[in-house]
C-alpha cells in the first residue's frame, strides 16, 4: 500500500479522536492545554477561544478574506450511467454465493487458496498463508501472482514464477525472482439478482434506501449521488482555499503537549491495526507490518512520518481555530 492510503487512515482516526480540546493549566507553560478531552456541546465554543490564545503564539495568519481559487465543477454532474452503476453495486451486495470445489479459475473469481512464496528455495516472511481469500484481478497481489492464478484447476498444486517490482516496499524482495507454490481449494461463484420492484421492496431496508419500486430507487439514488457530489465539491473548495492561504505559512512551532498526544494517537492506531490484522497477512512483527503494508523501511521512518503528518494536521487546526476566533464563529 502506498503512503497516501496510510494518510487516509490517519485522517479518519484523527477526525474521530480530535473532536474537542481541554482547557486545564499545565505546569510546563502555565497556558491553557490544547490536548483533547471530552467536553459538552455547551463547553465547546469556549475551547475555540482558549485554544486560539495558545495557537496565536505559533501562527500569524495571512490575509484570508477575498481569496480566489479555481475548482472543477464537473463533479457536480450526476449522469444516468452514474445512477445505474450505483444500483449495480447495490444488486451485487445481495448476490448469492456458492462454494464449488471443482472447475478452473477465471479473472474476477474469489478463491480460497494456500500459497507459499519461496526465494532461492526458502520461504520468506509474509509470503505464506493458508485458506486465504482472494479475488483474482483485484491487484492486491503482485501482478505476476495475480495473473498467474487464472486458469488453475481447483485442488491441483502449481508453481507460479513471479518477479517482485523493482520499487516493491520490501528491499529484500524488490526486483527478486521467486516461486509461489499455490493450491486453489475452492471458488466462490456469485449470482447477482435482477433489478425488479420485488427486489427493491425486499432489500430497501437492508440496503438503507428509501424506495419500494425501481422508479423510486432510481430517483432516490439520483438524489443521494447529487448530495454526495455537492459535498465533494464543497470539500474541494475548502482544500483549494486552505492550500492557497497556507502555501507560504510557516509556524514558529507547535504546542508540544498536543503534538505529542497526536503522534501517540497515530502510533497507537497503527499498533492496534497490526495486533488485529497482522496475523491475517502472515506477519508476526510490527517492523515487517510497517514495511510490507505501508512501505516504511523501519519504525523510525514511520515515526518521522507520524510527526510530519501530525504537524500538518495541527497547523491546519491552528489556522482554522484562529479564523474561527477572529470571525466569532461558534458551533451550535
Amino acid at each position: 500500500m502506498k503512503k497516501r492510503f496510510f494518510g487516509v487512515m490517519l485522517a479518519a482516526s484523527l477526525a474521530v479522536s480530535l473532536t474537542a480540546c481541554g482547557g486545564k493549566k499545565t505546569s510546563q507553560d502555565n497556558a491553557a492545554s490544547t490536548v483533547n478531552k471530552e467536553v459538552t456541546a455547551e463547553e465547546y465554543a469556549g475551547t475555540i477561544t482558549s485554544n486560539a490564545d495558545v495557537y496565536k503564539q505559533y501562527v500569524t495568519l495571512p490575509d484570508y478574506k477575498g481569496v480566489e481559487v479555481s475548482v472543477d465543477r464537473s463533479s457536480l454532474t450526476v449522469s444516468d450511467d452514474d445512477v445505474e452503476s450505483y444500483i449495480s453495486k447495490l444488486l451485487s451486495q445481495t448476490a448469492t454465493t456458492e462454494t464449488v470445489t471443482e472447475g478452473v479459475t477465471a479473472s474476477g473469481d474469489t478463491v480460497k487458496l494456500d500459497y507459499s512464496g519461496l526465494l532461492n528455495g526458502e520461504a520468506f516472511s509474509g509470503g505464506t498463508a493458508t485458506d486465504a481469500s482472494y479475488t483474482i484481478g483485484s491487484g492486491k497481489f503482485i501482478t505476476d501472482l495475480d495473473q498467474g492464478l487464472i486458469g488453475l484447476t481447483v485442488g491441483q498444486e502449481y508453481n507460479i514464477p513471479c518477479t517482485f517490482p523493482s520499487d516493491y516496499s520490501s528491499s529484500d524482495l524488490a526486483g527478486k525472482d521467486v516461486i509461489f507454490v499455490v493450491t486453489v481449494k475452492s471458488i466462490q461463484k456469485s449470482t447477482v439478482p435482477d433489478l425488479t420492484d420485488a427486489w427493491v421492496a425486499e432489500n430497501a431496508s437492508t440496503l438503507g434506501v428509501e424506495a419500494t419500486t425501481v422508479a423510486e430507487l432510481r430517483s432516490y439514488v439520483k438524489d443521494y449521488l447529487t448530495s454526495q457530489a455537492e459535498s465533494t465539491f464543497a470539500s474541494d473548495k475548502y482544500q483549494a482555499v486552505y492550500s492557497k492561504i497556507s502555501e507560504n505559512l510557516t509556524p514558529s512551532g507547535y504546542p508540544q503537549e498536543e503534538l505529542d498526544s497526536l503522534v501517540n494517537t497515530l502510533k497507537s492506531n497503527v499498533e492496534s491495526e497490526f495486533n488485529s490484522y497482522g496475523s491475517s497477512y502472515g506477519i508476526s512483527d510490527l517492523d515487517s507490518y510497517l514495511s510490507q503494508v505501508y512501505g516504511f523501511e523501519s519504525q523510525d521512518a514511520f515515526n518521522d512520518y507520524a510527526v510530519e503528518y501530525a504537524q500538518q494536521y495541527l497547523l491546519e487546526k491552528m489556522v482554522l481555530t484562529l479564523i474561527a476566533s477572529n470571525e466569532k464563529i461558534t458551533v451550535s
